[in-house]
């Protein structure tokens, strides 16, 4: 039983991990309950922490040549970053289908910018 069970969360995380669009990300971010506003901040926390550690582990310096690429204050605060993604997605609905990482990252991007003298 315990083999079948781990065989199956296996197969299903890919697919979840897939299918979380920008989309559903902006529809859990309007949500108001407390455990949906905190999901929603962890979430792009998280996405833009592990973003900005993989750029940062394959050379960091060449900034949107390599992937979006953002460099956060270092007061930054969780509301900012949420903001700053809901406004990327409502600004580009084109894009609301693309992985909710990869508009997180556009979306800091846009918002927090490198700046040019860091290169």
């Amino acid at each position: 039983m315990l083999q079948e069970l781990v065989l199956a969360c296996a197969l299903a995380t890919p697919v979840c991990a897939f299918a979380f669009t920008g989309y559903d990300l902006n529809k859990l971010c309007t949500k108001t309950d407390p455990n949906s506003r905190t999901a929603c901040a962890a979430y792009i926390e998280g996405a833009a922490v592990g973003v900005y550690n993989t750029i940062e582990a394959i050379g960091g310096t060449t900034g949107p040549q390599v992937g979006q690429y953002f460099c956060l204050p270092a007061d930054v605060k969780p509301q900012q970053l949420t903001e700053a993604v809901r406004k990327y997605i409502a600004n580009n609905p084109d894009k609301a289908a693309f992985n909710a990482t990869t508009m997180i990252s556009l979306g800091l991007g846009k918002a927090f910018p490198c700046k040019a003298d860091r290169y």
